[in-house]
């Protein structure tokens, strides 16, 4: 029975390893644990960058309302000039007896342009009407930073608990290590008590031997008592992205605390998870987005109106150079109408896969909000059972404390057996494993609690 105690608390306390960077020791507080995680955690870290990359998209929408300024410069060089052929128009503005003129050619040939053209310009570009598409890339980006933001609070709240998982299941190992090597020593006192007896004719072979094999029993507990907290470091400074190299210690206690959160019922932690959640504020903004989306894809069948300025330069000269040639000027300004006819299909589908994203979000946004509810109710309950698991592990470790004492006693004055001493024992053992596995899971329910209602937005 004992075994089993100790490998359910030990699985509690296994988590994945990854390799970090160095750091010098460390002693470590509950609050100090969190303000690590929340600096070094690539988790979080990588929240606060989407919120950076989504608020730039917000700025970047805009960009598709506002002017558009550009400029140009070209410079070109025709190494041969074509020529065109022409009527000579000089041959006809004569008489036909005209001397001579039976020997001009009816065609000619001329060439336009010199060798070098250069272009300088610049231009405005306006878009007066987009059939909605830029109000609605507008919305979707500030939707989308809206549930960035909101995406990073849930990975707060998640770290946080983590970070509490891992730090309380320090604590618990360290507390750990403390009783299975008191059990060690009260084995090995209780070894001693029996050699005493059988030297003295008070106890048989038997008895001595029994006592000897309790102590090599409970020695193995102990190694993998020491293991486990090992292992409850490693997990703490996975969470905080600590090199594995770095040797750090906990400072804190697991002690009961009455919480006046805890006393609601389960429909008012329903409807305040309904309200906090950040999954489901993000969900909300999803919705949006979806809904914005339907908007854009309708705007491909609508016109765009757009107004162009162009203000350029043309200078054309036979010589390389760019001053002193002669430039002539040019100032136009257009209204564009782009009115889409045909499209091969391709914004008919656009916009109903926009319509299904939008029904697919409000199914979504359903299955979330059902398992949400369902989660309250399970972790509200999970609480209430570690509470009063807590309350009977108090009680009976009492008890097995003062069982145990007087089972050694009534031994020494042989009104008992050892059996009784190894029953008395092994009970003290397994009721104190009770006690810190109550603390663990009752401080561990208050967080899920708060967790899960999108309350955990501090230490407790």
């Amino acid at each position: 029975m004992l075994r089993k105690k100790y490998w359910i608390l030990g699985i509690l306390l296994l988590f994945p390893v990854s390799s970090l960077w160095s750091q010098d020791k460390l002693l470590l507080t509950l609050e100090g644990s969190v303000d690590l995680a929340f600096q070094n955690n690539p988790s979080y870290q990588i929240a606060l960058k989407e919120v950076q990359k989504a608020r730039a998209s917000v700025t970047e929408a805009y960009s598709t309302i506002m002017p558009q300024l550009n400029t140009s410069a070209a410079y070109q060089h025709s190494w041969e000039i074509q020529e065109s052929t022409i009527p000579n128009f000089i041959k006809i503005m004569f008489p036909p007896n005209f001397p001579g003129l039976e020997d001009m050619p009816d065609f000619v040939r001329i060439s336009f342009g010199l060798e070098n053209t250069i272009t300088l310009g610049a231009s405005v570009t306006q878009p007066l009407f987009l059939g909605g598409a830029g109000i609605a890339g507008i919305k979707m980006a500030g939707a989308g930073a809206r549930a960035a933001e909101r995406n990073l609070e849930k990975t707060r709240q998640d770290l946080m608990y983590n970070t509490v998982s891992a730090f309380y299941g320090c604590l618990v190992a360290k507390e750990l290590v403390k009783v299975q090597e008191e059990a060690l020593q009260q084995s090995q006192e209780n070894m001693e008590m029996v050699r005493k007896k059988f030297e003295a004719g008070a106890a048989s072979k038997f008895d001595l031997m029994r006592a000897e094999v309790n102590v090599a029993n409970t020695k193995p507990d102990a190694i993998s008592a020491r293991n486990q907290y090992k292992i409850a470091l490693t997990r703490l400074k996975m969470v905080l992205a600590l090199p594995m190299e770095t040797e750090i210690q906990v400072d804190g206690e697991l002690l009961y605390e009455d919480d006046d959160f805890t006393t609601k019922t389960i429909p008012d932690y329903q409807q305040m998870a309904l309200r906090s959640r950040p999954e489901l504020q993000a969900l909300e903004e999803q919705k949006a987005i979806s809904r914005h989306g339907i908007s854009l894809a309708r705007s491909n069948f609508m016109p765009k109106l757009f107004f162009t300025t162009d203000y350029s330069y043309l200078g054309m000269t036979n010589e390389r150079k760019l001053v002193g040639v002669d430039y002539s000027r040019g100032f136009s300004s257009a209204v564009s109408l782009q009115l889409p006819l045909f499209t091969g299909l391709k914004n008919n589908k656009q916009y109903h896969k926009a319509k299904l994203d939008h029904r697919m979000m409000l199914d979504t946004q359903k299955q979330v909000t059902d398992g949400i509810i369902a989660e309250v109710e399970a972790v509200y309950n999970t609480f209430l059972e570690a509470t009063e698991k807590y309350e009977a592990a108090s009680e009976n470790a009492d008890l097995a404390q003062e069982t145990f004492r007087l089972a050694t006693m009534m031994y020494e004055e042989g009104t008992n057996t050892q059996l009784d001493v190894f029953t008395a024992q092994l009970g003290l053992t397994s009721a104190r494993l009770n006690y810190l596995s109550s603390i663990y899971e009752y401080q561990l329910a208050r967080y899920a609690l708060r967790k899960v209602t999108g309350n955990l937005k501090e230490i407790i």
